[in-house]
């Protein structure tokens, strides 16, 4: 039996009355992993990277509950926004950006701590060379095996590590 609680539907969340609680689906997998969530300090960059470039498309985005401010220890009184981005299923989405304007993103040359790993389908060359023309910290494709596939490794804008994966087709 699943104990997480998935995510309410979208349209709950844009409608700017909800006349009753959200409705709640228990996951089928238990531990079940929703989204992963990251502050950036400006969300219409931000959206040149998830959005534009690796193709996510944006299902919302609404101001954030003052619960977000709890989360990422952030000032009460800051305006904050999040954006739920889906691979085009909807819901919450599998990505959450919540924008904290004033952020000060960590140094450069710090280790990075997590890292996103997103599986594409499209041409890696050209996903390469999108990320290298938005003035991201990209060096170079891997060509890796077990399982067979090509990888690049990069740093968003606000010092999010992510990596593209794009696995080779079974012979």
């Amino acid at each position: 039996m699943a104990l997480a609680v998935m995510a309410i539907p979208v349209a709950a969340l844009a409608s700017s009355h909800m006349t009753g609680p959200p409705p709640v689906q228990l996951a089928e997998d238990d531990p079940y992993v929703h989204r992963s969530n990251f502050v950036v300090a400006d969300m219409a960059r931000a959206f040149r990277v998830y959005r534009d470039i690796l193709g996510f498309k944006v299902d919302v985005l609404v101001p954030a509950t003052s619960f977000m401010h709890s989360v990422f220890e952030l000032p009460p009184e800051a305006k904050l926004r999040i954006a739920f981005l889906s691979s085009g299923e909807g819901e919450f989405g599998h990505i959450g950006l919540t924008e904290f304007p004033d952020m000060e993103p960590p140094s450069a040359d710090s280790i990075h701590s997590s890292v996103l790993i997103v599986e594409v389908q499209r041409d890696i060359e050209t996903l390469f060379d999108l990320l290298k023309a938005e003035g991201l910290n990209v060096e170079r494709i891997f060509d890796l095996t077990n399982p067979s596939r090509r990888e690049i490794p990069f740093t968003d804008h606000d010092e999010h590590r992510v990596i593209l994966m794009r696995l080779d087709r079974p012979e």
